[in-house]
């Protein structure tokens, strides 16, 4: 953002009675109030947070800018006691607003006695602090400035910038040169002249503080109107730019003035009016900033439309302030309910105003509403940036600014606490960066760590839940879970900020399967041998499921299917196993004994099996013979010589006459003699 300074906002002493006015105008209109609105989606402004404590009681007229280092910086009027009376603090937050610093004195008078207020905060490229405030310790009313180069540690002497003492120099606002930080610009209300009354006086300081210029009248006309709230930013092009609120057309009503340096605050512009309309309405309250191009936007309260009370008006001007384009309503609400004093910023092309609201009131008191715009002429919805609904309790006096990538801080005065604080809130407009850690792998049972440290947050992260993918979920940056089962998980990350953005990250979890399968099927059992035994171990269990079986009978033999049969040839006892297997390779066994009992039938039937084969052999060894016998007979039957039938044995034959002879006949190679006949009596 280029010089955009905070929004002015009403003294602490004259606080009281416009809030009093405000409050009774509202309750005229309490009975035509809607109930508040639900909350808006993401992102939404974070939880609001007190910026004031010891020494400072009490706290108002809030003046906030973010630094190139995103630190939020916040000077403030609050109550230092009734010795000091009202003072100047600063503060600072390196969380996003999420926590402040304690507050330190600016003001250094030794007149304790005095009441300072209406500080105004602006920083330079390196983030040295720079305040001013308007200060009485003079008597009258003088615009004071210190300075701090060591990150609001200390502040320097204070330094009255006017260069004339008399009557009355109130509400001023600072501005830093974007390329060179001796150079300060100032501008404020200023009432030296009896005759023009109030006016808008300018000074600068080319040496960082250490002196300030003489003072410079901004506003050119010759009457005697009021002119006051003015606010002050750079350009780009190093062009110091003032708006202000301006009565001199009295048929007009107040109007919002702008006039233009070109050449560091030496000389000045035609005054411009910025406000299109030409009733007499009041417009007041003007807030400006500048874009990184060059484009000036102004916002301020206007009262054009009469039956909707005072709204939010902008406009911008894309030629050096010469002209400016047709003005656009900035709140949404439709009511007839004021807004008032906004704040405006720009930053990463966006265009943020900020301003109290009372359109809820009688359910709740005055808040502070937003809206942005992309370029200045259209405003989106307005959303809500202060956190109670307590009817009593009112929002007023906000300042806004916003850092390079756009997110938005607020600090507003609130009555919620103290009865008047200062309160601050933050738009983070940047989603987080969800990490949730390497893969994991853990034994099924075993304790497994998820750890989410490594996400991140421009501004913080609000909170961390994690859905470890079996239906059980945790909380916190690191976070413990046991899975009963095995298998692969995926684990889901879930971050969040303060604003409502979230992202996600996974992890894959693979839970080794530690529990052996049960193998069932086993058992002692009693066979008669050779006969079929039925094996079955499909009833065995696992966790996650068996991928193999073994059979081991015991007789030497095995068998890899769930099922199966077996026969045992011979009697006895047998250790047999059944082996079942998971896929993580647990294993579980089952051992048990078989025994085979010896069959008496089956005895006898082995014994007849032995003698049919000894007949067996008998009969082939007969059959045999006779083949033999048969075979010799047919060939002596060839021979012509027939074969003499057997005789039965006869006794001893006497001697007999010799035959001729025969021919011999051929050998037979199964012919064989048999025994004669056993020798006959005696």
């Amino acid at each position: 953002m280029l010089g955009a300074p905070a929004s002015r906002v009403p003294s602490v002493r004259l606080f009281s009675t416009a809030m009093m006015i405000a409050l009774f105008a509202a309750s005229l209109f309490v009975f035509m109030m809607p109930a508040a609105s639900a909350a808006p989606p993401p992102p939404y402004f974070g939880p609001n947070v007190q910026v004031d404590r010891v020494p400072a009681y009490t706290a108002g007229n809030p003046s906030l800018a973010v630094g190139s280092d995103g630190v939020a910086y916040l000077a403030f009027a609050g109550w230092g006691g009734t010795v000091s009376q009202t003072d100047i603090f600063f503060t600072k937050s390196s969380d996003g607003g999420l926590s402040w610093a304690t507050p330190v004195r600016v003001n250094n008078d030794a007149t304790l006695a005095n009441s300072q207020y209406e500080p105004s905060l602006a920083l330079d490229g390196a983030n040295n602090i720079y305040i001013v405030w308007t200060d009485p310790r003079n008597g009258d009313n003088d615009v004071y400035f210190s300075k701090s180069i060591n990150g609001g540690l200390t502040f320097s002497a204070n330094l009255r910038v006017n260069d004339v003492t008399t009557n009355s120099q109130s509400e001023p606002r600072i501005a830093i040169d974007p390329l060179d930080p001796n150079l300060v610009h100032v501008v404020w209300t200023d009432t030296r002249s009896p005759i023009l009354g109030p006016d808008i006086y300018y000074a600068n300081s080319t040496d960082a503080g250490v002196s300030f210029n003489p003072s410079i009248r901004v506003n050119n006309d010759a009457s005697t109107s009021e002119q006051g709230q003015p606010a002050i930013a750079i350009g780009p092009d190093r062009s110091v730019n003032v708006v202000w609120s301006d009565p001199r057309t009295g048929a007009r009503g107040r109007d919002i003035m702008f006039a233009k340096s070109s050449n560091r605050g030496l000389s000045w512009g035609p005054n411009v009016v910025v406000n299109d309309d030409t009733g007499n309405a009041i417009q007041s309250d003007p807030t400006i900033a500048l874009d990184e191009a060059g484009t000036i936007y102004v916002a301020w309260t206007d009262y054009r439309n009469a039956n909707t009370a005072s709204d939010i008006y902008a406009t911008r001007s894309t030629n050096g302030g010469t002209t400016f384009a047709l003005n656009a309503q900035v709140n949404d609400d439709g009511t007839a309910m004021p807004q008032l004093v906004p704040s405006l910023a720009v930053s990463g092309g966006k265009i943020q105003v900020a301003w109290s609201d009372c359109r809820t009131c009688g359910s709740t008191s005055y808040d502070i509403y937003t809206a942005s715009s992309a370029d200045g002429l259209t405003w989106g919805p307005n959303m809500k940036v202060n956190d109670n609904l307590v009817p009593s309790d009112f929002q007023f006096q906000v300042s806004i600014a916003a850092d390079a990538v756009g997110d938005i801080f607020a600090a507003f005065l609130d009555t919620r606490s103290s009865g008047q604080d200062v309160y601050a809130a933050t738009l983070d407009v940047v989603p987080p960066t969800a990490n949730a850690g390497p893969a994991i792998t853990v034994d099924q049972g075993a304790v497994a760590s998820f750890d989410g440290s490594g996400s991140s947050d421009n501004l913080g992260i609000a909170g961390y839940s994690w859905d470890f993918g079996d239906g059980s979920t945790g909380t916190g940056v690191a976070a413990d879970h046991q899975y009963p089962n095995a298998g692969t998980y995926t684990a889901t990350l879930t971050v969040w900020d303060y604003s409502g953005n979230a992202a996600t990250s996974s992890v894959d979890v693979t839970v080794r399967d530690t529990v052996a399968p049960v193998p069932r099927g086993g058992g002692d059992r009693t066979v008669d041998e050779a006969q079929p035994l039925f094996f079955d171990a499909s009833a065995s269990t696992d966790n996650v499921g068996i991928v193999s079986y073994q059979w081991d009978f015991g007789d030497g033999t095995t068998a890899n299917t769930a099922t199966a049969n077996h026969v045992y040839s011979r009697p006895g006892q047998y250790s047999a196993k059944l082996t079942v297997t998971d896929a993580a390779g647990n294993v579980g066994t089952s051992q048990f004994t078989v025994s085979v009992r010896s069959s008496a039938l089956l005895g006898m039937i082995q014994i007849l099996e032995g003698v049919i084969a000894a007949l067996a052999v008998t009969l082939a060894f007969l059959a045999w013979m006779v083949w033999g016998m048969r075979k010799r007979e047919g060939a002596q039957t060839s021979r012509g010589t027939p074969m003499a039938p057997r005789s039965p044995p006869q006794p001893p034959a006497q001697p007999m006459t010799q035959l001729p002879a025969q021919p011999t006949a051929e050998p037979d190679p199964l012919d064989m003699t048999l025994p004669g006949s056993p020798p006959g009596g005696p």
